[in-house]
This record gives C-alpha cells, structure tokens and sequence, in this order.
C-alpha cells in the first residue's frame, strides 16, 4: 500500500468495500506503463532521475507491459510502483510530482483514445458489410409507418438508412474524441505540483492534442467518460434499431432469412429458430444507455476536486466498450450473410400516394386526385425498385486509420 494512516484506519472490509472490482485493473495496466514511460523521461529530463536510474525504471516498466496475471494489490498504480521498486530503487522515484488521480485519470483517457480508434475502425467495417448488401441484395419492400405497410422501399433504401446513421455515429464519436484527446498528467490531486514538471513533454510523448490546462478541471473525472459513452449509446441506439427491423421483417413479414449460424433452437419445441444474437444486441443496447446514466449520475452532483465517487465510472466505461466492440462485430458478420427472401408479399395499397401524384403529374389538384384514390382504392404501380442511399463516410475513415497509425507510433516508441 502507498499510504500508510493508524494501524486500524481501514480495516480489510473497507479496502474490499472502496476497490475496484477485480479484472479493471489489468485492462488498465497497458496504459498505466505508457503512461510512466512518458513520466519517467520527463523525470529525466528535470533532473528528477539520473540516466541510469531512467534505464532501470525503463527495462522493468517494459517487462511489465504484457504482465497477464491477476494484480494482486491496492490499485494498478500502486502494483506498478511496487514491481519496479523491488527490482530498483530507482522505483520510489517514479511517482514524484503526480498522485494517482491524474495518473488514473491520464490511464483512463488513454484507453478512451485506443477503443475509440478501434470502435471507430468497426463502425466503418460495419457501414461497408450494410452498403455490399444495400447494393448487391436490393429488392423491393414495403416501407412502413405506424408498423404499416404504407410506401414502396427496398431492401437497399432500408439497410442504406442504417450506414447514414452511423456515419454520424461516426462523426459524434470523432468530435468526443478531439475534445477528450488531453493530457491531465501534472494535475496530480487537483491542484499540480511545485515541482518542475515538463507537461508539454509528456503531452508530446503519448501523444495527445494539448495539455488540459486547469488542473482542477482535470480532477473533476468523469466528464470525458460520459462525453465517449454518449456517443457509444448513439451507436447502440441505431443497432438495436437494426436488430429490431431484422426480427420483425423476418418473422413478421418475411423479408429477411437470419442465418442459422446467428440463431439458437429450442429444449422443448423442435421447429424454432429464435433470433438470438439480434434479441441480445437490443438488450445491451440499454446496458450501454444503464451505464450512461449511470455515469450521469454519478458525477452530476459532485463538488469540485477528486471524489473516490467517481472511482465507478471506470467499470461502466470499460464494459460499455467491449459491449460495443463485440457488437459491431457480429452485426458485420450477420449482415454479410443475411439474406432477402422471394416471396414475401407487397400489399397493392402501398402504391396509392404514388397513384396520387400521377394524377397530380397530370394537372389535378393534390387533395382532389387524395380523395379520388381513397374513395376508388385503384392504384398504379410502380416497379421501380429505390436505390441505396448514404453519406460519405471518407473523411472519418481516413481519421480513424490516421489516429490508429499515430497511437501505435507512440506505444511503440515508449515500448
């Protein structure tokens, strides 16, 4: 332990009751070594530690980036700081002018950096896997109001939909990123250091846009947290949208055919083929909402400076990005193999707005040729078969790969 009060300040119940869950801390533990990789450079640099000191921090720091044991201690930081000093003793050093408020805060923005490049990168893999099926499995459908049938779609017009939202998906998700792409580093517990620490340094080093400035703002977590989670919620958002569509005009309506390879049967009824994967995709798609609110929650009504409150922020963070990771990726893997069925049925009553403007193309009044179709219920078809339509998605495509190439140039720059 780091800290050390009166022998029974705080008994074993309460270090169980006020740690984290177990498994947090070794998906922190990546970013917590680039983190004091940067650290100890700038350490250096101030004449903090001497060169050989850097390099024995540097060689056990290394050996620990691809520890994959449980850790056994109070926190990451605290197991990090504790390996290197039992090899060195250049270790007691690694902590001077920061606390483990901003180092947890620095840790958690790093990962927030990483998943948002890979959640990024699969959105656009999924918005490709909806476009090949817009395009190459267009057919005409019914488009709905009110779970109607009420005008002709397609097939493609329909999946098209779905690439436009997550494109924006896309670009809300980008605009969160630019704004948490700080370093809180140097803040230490809310209020800096009287040391002379080189923030710019460690800013350069791992990476980021800027330096977050005020470091009371700094120890105010949990806004930045909240910021990806709202923009992982809108992606989860359209994809239980997409899961929802996919059951009804399968079972419903008998658009689409669900690979078998995505569905379970059942223990008592032989014919069943039940849409599992998507009934689920709708489920965490409220897990991620849970967390965002929870989030919300959580930081809503705290004074300024570091609260341990928002020490519970960093499960739902966690979670809700591997939520969305699994699920864009086996959404991509279901849309490329779903399939359009032949002989689902186009009820004739859809045609009547068109059978409308016809005669409007003609020179009858708007609502004279409405009444005429509703009292006569005598449609013109129209076989025209609606083509696929979307944004460009480009440009976020091209940032993405940019900050994925960046961010690994920095890991293995430090590592």
């Amino acid at each position: 332990m780091l800290w050390k009060a009166e022998e029974d300040s705080a008994s074993s119940q309460t270090m169980s009751f006020t740690t984290e869950e177990d498994g947090l801390e070794e998906k922190i533990l990546p970013y917590d070594i680039l983190g004091n990789l940067a650290h100890v450079k700038m350490l250096q640099e101030q004449a903090y530690m001497t060169e050989e000191e850097l390099g024995k921090v540097e060689k056990e720091l290394k050996n620990l980036y691809s520890y994959d044991e449980e850790i056994n201690a109070e926190d990451v930081h605290t197991f990090v700081e504790e390996k290197v000093s039992e090899e060195t003793n250049a270790g007691k050093k690694i902590h001077t002018g920061r606390s483990r408020n901003d180092q947890v805060s620095l840790d958690t923005r790093l990962l927030m950096k990483d998943s948002s490049i890979e959640i990024g990168l699969k959105a656009v893999k999924l918005v490709k896997a909806i476009e090949q099926f817009a395009e190459e499995k267009n057919e005409l459908m019914p488009g709905y109001t009110h779970q109607q049938q009420a005008m002709p779609s397609s097939t493609g017009l329909w999946a098209s939909s779905f690439a436009d939202a997550l494109v924006d998906d896309l670009k809300l998700l980008k605009s969160s990123y630019k704004v948490f792409d700080q370093n809180p580093l140097g803040a230490a517990a809310s209020y800096g250091t009287s040391l002379n620490i080189d923030r710019e340094k460690i800013t350069e080093l791992l990476g980021f846009e800027s330096v977050q400035k005020n470091p009371v703002y700094c120890g105010n977590r949990g806004k930045h947290e909240l910021m990806l989670l709202q923009a992982l919620n809108h992606i989860m958002l359209d994809l239980q949208k997409m899961a929802e569509d996919i059951i009804n005009f399968s079972e419903d309506q008998q658009v689409f055919k669900i690979p078998d390879g995505f569905c379970t049967g059942s223990s008592i009824m032989p014919q069943k083929n039940n849409p599992d994967t998507l009934e689920m995709v709708r489920a965490k798609a409220e897990e991620v909402n849970a967390s965002t609110q929870a989030v919300n929650g959580i930081i809503s009504k705290l004074p300024s400076g570091y609260n341990k409150d928002t020490q519970q922020t960093k499960k739902h963070l966690i979670n809700s990005i591997k939520t969305v990771v699994d699920t864009l990726e086996i959404m991509a893997s279901l849309v490329q193999d779903l399939k359009v069925k032949e002989d689902f049925k186009v009820k004739t009553e859809v045609y009547a707005a068109y059978t409308a403007n016809q005669k409007v193309e003609k020179g009858t009044p708007f609502r004279e040729a409405y009444e005429e179709v509703k009292k006569n219920q005598e449609y013109e078809k129209n076989q025209k078969i609606k083509k696929p339509k979307n944004q460009d998605y480009s440009d976020v495509e091209t940032y993405w790969k940019d900050e994925r190439v960046e961010f690994n140039e920095m890991k293995n720059r430090l590592i």
